[in-house]
C-alpha cells in the first residue's frame, strides 16, 4: 500500500475585507497517495488556486491541517519544506525576462547551491524537457510552450517529491498543450512525482488518476478514476 504524500483535514481559508469575512475554502479534506496525479477541477473563483497556494506553502490556512510527506506544517519549517519538497508551476510562467533559460532554472537554488553544481543540474533538466539547444535564449526568444518547459525545469531544480501546477496548459494551443501534458505524465511515471494540477481542461483531467472538484470553496466530488 502506497503512503500518503498529501493529507488535508478540515482545511479552511478566509479573508477579511473591511467588516466582511470571505470564505474561500470551507472544511476541505482529502488524501493523495505518493505517485498519483490529481486533477483539481472547478469554475473560476471556486478555490482551486487558493488550495494550491496552501499546499505549495505560499499561504497559510485559517484553520485545519496539512501534512506533506508525513510532515505536519504546524510543526515543521515551512521554508525547509518549500526548498526541498514542493515544486510549483504557475500559469503565467513568471520567468525573469532579462535572464536566459538556464539562469531562470537556477534562480530558486542560487542561495543554497554552488554555481557549478546548479548549472550542471539546470542543463540536465533543460535537456530533460527538450530545450537543450535553447538554454541561452531569453524568455522573449522562446514560444509559450518553451517558456512553460523552462518553468517546469525550474520547479524541478531542487528534486521535489510534489509538483503543483496551476493551469499549466491554460495559455497554450492544443498541440503545445498536448506536448506539455505528455511531459508532465512522463515526469509522474518516470520520476514518481506526486502531481496536483488545477485545470479547466477535460483533456488534462482525463489523464489524471484522481479528479477532485471544488465548488464555492467546498469539496463537490472526489473520484479516483482507478477505482471506477
Amino acid at each position: 500500500m502506497k503512503r500518503m504524500m498529501i493529507e488535508v483535514e478540515n482545511l479552511t481559508k478566509t479573508y477579511t475585507s473591511g467588516q466582511r469575512t470571505i470564505s474561500v475554502l470551507n472544511n476541505i479534506s482529502l488524501a493523495i497517495e505518493e505517485g498519483q496525479m490529481v486533477a483539481l477541477l472547478g469554475p473560476s473563483g471556486s478555490g482551486k488556486t487558493t488550495l494550491l497556494h496552501l499546499l505549495g506553502l505560499v499561504d497559510v490556512p485559517t484553520s485545519g491541517t496539512i501534512r506533506l510527506n508525513s510532515h505536519d506544517l504546524s510543526s515543521t519549517s515551512r521554508d525547509n519544506l518549500r526548498r526541498n519538497l514542493v515544486g510549483y508551476v504557475f500559469q503565467h510562467f513568471y520567468l525573469l525576462p532579462q535572464f536566459s533559460a538556464l539562469y531562470n532554472v537556477c534562480v530558486p537554488q542560487i542561495p543554497v547551491k554552488s554555481a557549478s553544481q546548479l548549472e550542471t543540474t539546470a542543463k540536465e533538466l533543460l535537456d530533460r524537457v527538450g530545450l537543450e539547444d535553447r538554454i541561452h535564449h531569453l524568455p522573449s526568444e522562446l514560444s509559450g510552450g518553451e517558456q512553460q518547459r523552462v518553468a517546469i525545469a525550474r520547479a524541478l531544480i531542487h528534486a521535489p517529491k510534489i509538483l503543483l501546477c496551476d493551469e499549466p496548459t491554460g495559455n497554450l494551443d492544443i498541440q503545445t498543450r498536448d506536448s506539455i501534458l505528455e511531459l508532465i505524465c512522463e515526469l509522474k511515471n518516470e520520476e514518481g512525482l506526486t502531481i496536483v494540477i488545477a485545470t479547466h481542461d477535460p483533456e488534462v483531467a482525463a489523464q489524471c488518476d484522481v479528479q477532485v472538484e471544488i465548488r464555492n470553496g467546498k469539496l463537490s466530488s472526489y473520484s479516483p478514476l482507478s477505482q471506477q
